[in-house]
């Protein structure tokens, strides 16, 4: 099997060749590989992000799950707003008759660090701004032109699934303190990026991918059960049955507590797969249980701890901890051995080399 098939079986709760081993490479390792600043691939896109994502798994030699949102002809603009040697902050804008109109979030790139997307006045940024930078990409392709080239970049070696986000309460405090203050000013405010989501993914739905992934990192953090209930519940059964409809494979990124999600997906909804699948305390997940539970709904992607086994781990450690994930969730298939979220910048490369290793070995059906 080439990689694409093999991941592709495995998310339809199916049996491959071997067990496929997918780390999260999502920044900090394509950043260290490239050996550049942050901000030439995610803001300049020089390489393109998707491109970089693929070449750090083609590095390893595993089965490249890329991730990527598509950029619009229609999306606003974004200035670099800060700069120093060590690191830029990004801001979106818009320009209309009225004039510019900035967000109110900002992303800060690190010369070889993960992103850091804030509030900008939290870090004294003012409202608005007279010096910038916009910011011209080296990598200039849109909409289904953009998607085109990426999965043909990939190919054989994995998937490309284009991003969409679930509408929800965003990780700030004050955020969820309004929801309690005006519930129905911040329901209106998720039924309209609802309405945004299912159309972006009508959109990328039509490009026909092989997966749609759904980011929503944190989720049920500041989105725990009632929550979730009242607000996303009904666009994730919106936008997973949309997909079955155009026979696509849909998968969902949720970082943190995730087992209620697990076990509502699985029950509720049309959703294939799910990661990462994170253990106490970060998360809550504990991986046979999972499987035991829900394996037979829904393909699992995880769950190697991400700083324990991963960072600081002997290449021993590594292979246990592998050994353990495939015993505890492979059986029948529908399940792809990975990360318990972003592998770290400076995990050892012998570390994600073993996970291939044991993923074609021990994990052989």
């Amino acid at each position: 099997m080439t990689s694409r098939q093999r991941l592709i079986t495995a998310l339809k709760n199916e049996q491959p060749d071997h067990v496929p081993v997918a780390p999260d490479l999502f920044e900090m390792i394509p950043i260290r590989l490239s050996n550049r600043p942050s901000w030439e691939t995610f803001v300049y896109s020089d390489p393109p992000i998707w491109k970089a994502r693929c070449d750090a798994a083609s590095h390893f030699g595993v089965d490249a799950f890329v991730l990527d949102w598509i950029p619009q002809p229609t999306d606003g603009k974004k200035a670099v707003v800060f700069r120093s040697d060590e690191k830029i902050i990004v801001r979106d804008f818009s320009e209309d008759e009225k004039g510019i109109h900035w967000s109110k979030f900002v992303v800060i790139y690190e010369l070889n660090e993960p992103s850091a997307w804030v509030k900008a006045k939290t870090i004294g940024l003012p409202e608005t701004h007279d010096n910038y930078e916009i910011v011209k990409p080296n990598y200039t392709k849109t909409g289904k032109e953009y998607f085109n080239e990426a999965k043909e970049y990939v190919g054989e070696k994995g998937v490309f699934a284009p991003t969409i986000f679930l509408p929800c309460i965003i990780c700030d405090q004050k955020e969820i303190l309004r929801y309690y203050d005006e519930p129905e000013t911040v329901k209106k405010e998720i039924q309209a990026a609802g309405e945004f989501m299912m159309k972006t993914a009508k959109t990328i739905l039509e490009y026909k991918p092989d997966v749609l992934l759904i980011g929503n990192s944190g989720l049920m953090i500041f989105n725990p059960p009632p929550i979730f209930r009242e607000l996303v519940f009904e666009w994730l059964v919106k936008v997973t049955k949309l997909a079955k409809e155009h026979g696509v494979l849909t998968h969902l990124h949720c970082c943190g507590p995730e087992k209620y999600l697990v076990e509502t997906a699985a029950n509720e909804t049309d959703l294939n797969g799910i990661e990462p699948l994170e253990i106490p305390p970060a998360g809550d997940c504990i991986l046979k249980e999972i499987k035991d539970l829900f394996g037979d709904k829904i393909a699992l992607k995880g769950n190697l701890h991400t700083t324990e086994v991963m960072l600081r781990g002997t290449p021993e450690i590594v292979e246990t901890a592998c050994k353990r994930a495939i015993d505890d969730a492979a059986e029948g298939g529908g399940f792809i051995l990975s990360t318990g979220d972003q592998t770290p910048r400076d995990t050892p490369d012998e570390n994600i080399l073993i996970m291939k290793k044991i993923a074609e070995t021990y994990g052989k059906y």
